[in-house]
C-alpha cells in the first residue's frame, strides 16, 4: 500500500512540474531532503511525533525550504505530507520520483559494489559497457563494501548480478554441504 502511495504522490509532483522545470533537478532535490530526513533522526523524531502541533512542523519544514534553497513544487509536496501524516513516504517519493525521471529519460540508476573503490578510467569504462548492456544512459553509484571480498556486485533496478568472491564461496559452501 505505501509503495503505491508513494508512486502516486511521485507521478503528481512530476505531472505538475513537467512542463515547468526539468525531472532530474526535482529528483536530485528530493533526494537531498529524503536524505536529511533519514540522516536527522531529531528531525525525524520531531516530524513523525504526533504530539508536536502540525503548525509547528509546517513552520519548521518551511525554514528548512528557504535554507535549502528547495522549489515551491517539492516544498508543496512535503507540506501536503505533514498535513496528511505521511512525511515518512518521503524516501519513497523520492526513489518513485528517480524511477519516473529516469524512464522519462531513457536512463537507468546502477549500483555497483566492490571490495575497494573503483578508479575513475574503470569507473568510465564500466558504465560503457553497462550502457550497451541495458540500451540506456547509466547513472553509475558506486559503494565499497570489504565483505564482497573480490568481484562485483551491480544492481540494475531490481535485478542483482553478484560476482562478488563471497558469492562464490556461498555458492561452493552449499554445494559442497549439498552432496553430502
Amino acid at each position: 500500500m505505501q509503495s503505491t502511495l508513494s508512486a502516486r504522490y511521485a507521478r503528481a509532483l512530476a505531472d505538475a512540474i513537467r512542463a515547468k522545470s526539468n525531472l532530474e533537478g526535482t529528483a536530485g532535490e528530493l533526494e537531498r531532503i529524503a536524505r536529511l530526513f533519514g540522516e536527522s533522526r531529531p528531525l525525524r523524531d520531531f516530524l513523525l511525533n504526533p504530539g508536536f502541533p502540525a503548525a509547528a512542523k509546517s513552520q519548521a519544514f518551511e525554514t528548512i525550504a528557504q535554507k535549502s534553497g528547495l522549489s515551491a513544487p517539492v516544498a508543496r509536496l512535503i507540506q501536503i505530507l505533514l498535513q496528511k501524516g505521511r512525511v515518512d513516504l518521503l524516501p519513497e517519493i523520492s526513489a518513485a520520483f528517480r524511477r519516473i525521471e529516469e524512464q522519462s529519460s531513457n536512463r537507468v540508476s546502477v549500483e555497483v559494489t566492490t571490495a575497494v573503490p573503483l578508479e575513475e578510467a574503470l569507473k568510465e569504462r564500466l558504465a560503457g559497457t553497462l550502457a550497451k548492456f541495458t540500451g540506456k544512459t547509466v547513472r553509475l553509484e558506486t559503494r565499497v563494501d570489504p565483505a564482497v571480498l573480490g568481484g562485483a556486485r551491480t544492481r540494475i533496478g531490481s535485478v542483482l548480478y553478484d560476482g562478488t568472491v563471497a558469492a562464490r564461496l556461498r555458492r561452493l559452501k552449499e554445494q559442497l554441504i549439498g552432496e553430502r
